[in-house]
């Protein structure tokens, strides 16, 4: 699999073992590999089923190997699950990632959760939050109120002035060591460089405005100082990312901070006024007011457009949540402040507001989930088989005309297959990179045979079938409505067959209980596990003693078998499972990598049917019955 394209964050590109990998051996170590360099953060774990760390030493760095963290893992590691959770500091911008996964040793099946996925989809720390909200706030307040004494209130007292700029500028020196302290690992990266060359600037821009009280002409430095530093969180933010278009990301974040200080330091200086004086300020100040609201609004489109790849992600992601929260706080504020409320309510949702901003930029931008890689285009279609012990993902995305360019992806035990002769409808492809295989066929092909020959490996054909409608209907709403009605389950039974090549598998049934309850029993075998809140049990086969342990984390249930961060999710048909009506959705998890084919009910949006291909992790899975009678107790 292709590295994705960097973004501002991080990516698990691929580990070995594999997420949903089922070992025949127990790994002497876990190997962790990012599309950008990182440094192992504080807190890396692998746990075995009942909690306890397997962790035989540090996570450490191969020697040049930036972008790879491996983890050392103890000798003789019974069967069963592990998970592994993972903490990186990204070295360009400083920020801590995080996520999980599971593997299996043996013929035990890792737990289903969408909790137990490639990336994290969790917030970011409060740590890192209250640094930047810190760092914000004081470069805000500085910057605005030289830009009001300029603009507004050229007679400001210089007292007023000087002494906003020391508390505004040493608040921004402190917030930019926080930011840099408070995540440990971030000191030696580039955004801890630019970040605490930042604080220092800052805390001489304080000292300077102090000194100017007694010497008036170093107010103009200290003031310069101010509107200089607003540079800083571009320089460190998603506007300087990797693969970004800084002609376009660094001057629309310049803009939207020089608009949103300029607003805030005139409210904050309002504030400092006088109430007899303020009045006529507020009517000097309302005309350059306007002008930065629509600033505002324009640098924040644009920077919209930057950050998020598509409008869903405006309700799907974290990142495009809050940026809906600081939208609604700034209707707010633009409504008070034409109804001329009191300044200090504006002042406070104007800190909500910076809050928000120090969230956004620790969250992934929207950009960051739609992976630009190989799998996925605008149109671009997954399909996926299993070659006995080969995970085969193919691409299909138009190119032109009756003209379809086919890419296909072969993952093996040890990762990309080289040296293989694959070609699509008797058409040769040619390598575009390590098992990567591509050729251009006449389209569109409503069904696509792949066939794949090498050394050691006989000749199979799989036979694919393709959309029915071509460009495919696009099928990301179908998969989060999906979502939605499993999350919002009591009960769910899946029946699930689960293969790492053609001669070995494993069937098991799952029984789910909501919020934290879940039970699956394996065959053949009859190993066992009962989950319930934070406590487990096990068996290692049939008439085996229960074995009690602790449940770290909790699961939460019912959920889905895939993870949330999906791309190129498309409807390749209309059919029927059981009678019912039912969407054929196909979908890339970018991250693992992973493909999945999905039958949803029309009616319900109840997924009916789930195929999963991945590295040694081949699944059919049949859900129902949904919302039964059901428990799950402690076994006896």
């Amino acid at each position: 699999m292709v590295a994705p394209a960097a973004g501002a964050h991080a990516f698990l590109k691929q580990s070995d073992p594999a997420s949903g990998a089922v070992l025949a051996q127990a790994p002497k170590v876990v190997r962790l590999i990012f599309d950008e360099g990182v440094k192992p953060a504080p807190g890396i774990k692998v746990l075995r089923g009942g909690g306890q760390s397997v962790v035989a030493g540090t996570p450490f760095q191969p020697d040049g190997k930036e972008t790879e963290i491996d983890v050392p893992l103890r000798g003789n590691l019974g069967s069963g699950p592990y998970a592994v959770i993972w903490k990186e500091i990204d070295r360009d911008d400083g920020h801590l990632i995080s996520g999980a996964f599971v593997f299996s040793v043996g013929s035990a099946p890792p737990i289903p959760s969408a909790q137990a996925s490639s990336g994290s989809t969790s917030g970011p720390p409060l740590s890192a939050v209250i640094g930047r909200l810190l760092l914000l706030a004081g470069l805000l307040a500085a910057a605005g109120s030289v830009a009001f004494a300029v603009l507004v209130r050229r007679d400001l007292p210089r007292r007023t002035l000087a002494l906003t700029l020391v508390a505004s500028l040493a608040l921004a020196a402190l917030g930019a060591v926080l930011d840099v302290v408070l995540v440990a690992g971030s000191s030696g990266t580039t955004f801890g460089h630019r970040t605490l060359i930042g604080a220092a600037v800052a805390a001489a821009g304080a000292v300077l405005a102090l000194a100017s009280l007694r010497w008036a002409q170093l107010l103009f430095a200290a003031g310069a100082i101010a509107v200089l530093l607003l540079a800083l969180p571009p320089a460190t933010g998603h506007a300087s990312a990797p693969h970004v278009t800084h002609a376009l990301s660094i001057p629309a974040d310049l803009v939207h901070l020089a608009a949103a200080a300029f607003w805030i330091g005139g409210v904050l200086q309002l504030l400092l006024t006088a109430r007899d004086s303020r009045v006529a300020l507020m009517r000097r100040f309302t005309p350059f007011a306007i002008t930065a609201v629509a600033l505002l609004g324009a640098s924040g489109i644009v920077r919209a457009f930057n950050e998020l790849s598509s409008v869903h992600q405006v309700w799907t992601t974290g990142y495009g949540r809050a940026l809906l929260v600081k939208t609604s706080v700034l209707a707010v504020l633009l409504v008070l402040g034409w109804l001329r409320t009191s300044v200090a309510i504006e002042l406070a949702l104007f800190a909500v507001v910076v809050g928000t901003v120090a969230v956004l930029t620790n969250v992934r931008p929207g950009r960051d989930y739609t992976v630009a890689q190989r799998q996925s285009g605008p149109a671009t279609v997954v399909l996926a088989g299993q070659d006995d012990d080969l995970a085969v993902g193919v691409a299909l995305t138009p190119r032109g005309g009756d003209m379809v360019d086919a890419r296909a992806t072969v993952l093996g035990f040890d990762g990309p297959k080289g040296g293989l002769d694959v070609s699509f409808d008797r058409q040769r492809a040619t390598t575009c990179g390590a098992g990567c295989y591509a050729a251009t066929v006449a389209g569109p092909p409503n069904r696509l045979a792949v066939r794949i020959s090498g050394p050691g490996h006989p000749p199979k054909t799989l036979h694919l079938s393709g959309p029915t409608e071509w460009p495919a209907p696009p099928g990301l709403d179908i998969v989060r409505r999906a979502e939605k009605v499993i999350n919002e389950l009591h009960t769910l039974v899946v029946h699930s067959h689960l293969a790492s090549d053609a001669k070995h598998s494993v069937t098991t049934t799952y029984k789910m209980v909501a919020p934290d309850q879940l039970s699956y029993v394996n065959a053949p075998g009859g190993s066992a596990s009962v989950i319930i809140g934070n406590r487990r049990w096990d068996r290692a086969s049939t008439g085996a003693a229960w074995r009690s342990s602790p449940q770290v984390p909790a699961l939460r249930q019912p959920a889905p078998f895939w993870p949330p961060e999906i791309t190129s999710a498309r409807v390749l048909r209309t059919d029927h499972v059981g009678g019912r009506a039912v969407w054929v959705v196909s979908f890339l998890d970018p991250a693992t990598p992973a493909w999945f084919t999905a039958w949803i009910d029309r009616a319900s949006y109840r997924t009916l049917q789930l195929e999963m291909v991945a590295t040694a992790h081949f699944m059919h899975d049949r859900d129902g019955p949904f919302d039964a009678p059901l428990r799950v107790e402690p076994p006896k």
